[in-house]
Order: structure tokens, then sequence, then C-alpha cells
């Protein structure tokens, strides 16, 4: 399998279980969905950070796409969850670049896929 098509596995696997976790509540407008109706969500859009438990949530349609995100309330809510260092924290690892190695991409596969 080539890298490309192993990330887009494990981006499956890790996003259906980052929408679970949330069970199906969006992190920014805070309504609940059908898991399947959702999305996992980046606040920092780099693929270095597609894996980063706290980057990514579960959002709804409205927020994630046609919200762009809805950044602001995003922000608002990674601080409360994780403090006010948080996004300089994700920000200064997005600026990182970083490619997913096979074995990398194999073990969060494994890990997620729980």
């Amino acid at each position: 399998m080539t890298l490309r098509k192993l990330h887009k596995k494990a981006w499956k696997v890790f996003s259906l279980w980052v929408r679970k976790r949330d069970k199906g509540v969006c992190f920014t407008c805070r309504t609940k969905h059908p898991i399947g109706e959702t999305n996992a969500g980046h606040f920092v859009h780099r693929d270095c950070l597609d894996f980063d438990e706290r980057n990514i949530n579960c959002q709804c349609v409205r927020c994630n796409m046609f919200l762009h995100g809805n950044g602001p309330k995003y922000a608002e809510h990674l601080i409360k969850k994780y403090g006010p260092e948080i996004i300089k924290e994700l920000n200064r690892l997005g600026d990182k670049v970083r490619k997913f190695k096979q074995q990398e991409l194999l073990d969060i596969i494994k890990k997620y896929e729980k």
C-alpha cells in the first residue's frame, strides 16, 4: 500500500474514533448529531497534526464546512479544555514539516481501530 493510501486509511480510522470519542457532539456549537453525520474537524490545518487528539474534534457539517471550522469558538473551547497555551502549542507544532512513515501510519491504524 502506498504512503498516501495508508495515510488515507489512518485518517478514516482516526476520524471515526474522534467522532465516537466525542459522541457526535460538535466541539464548537455543542449540538449532538448522529456520528455518521459529523466530521472530524481540525483547528490547525496541517498534515503534521492530522492525528493529534487535541487538534481534531467532532464537528457538525455546519461548523466544519459552512463556517470553515468555526475558528473563534474552536479556539475558545480548546482554551477551556487545555488552557491558554494550547493555541500557541498547536500553531508551533503546525509549523513543523512532518512526513509520516509507513510504520507510524500502521501504528495509528492499530491504536485507533479498537
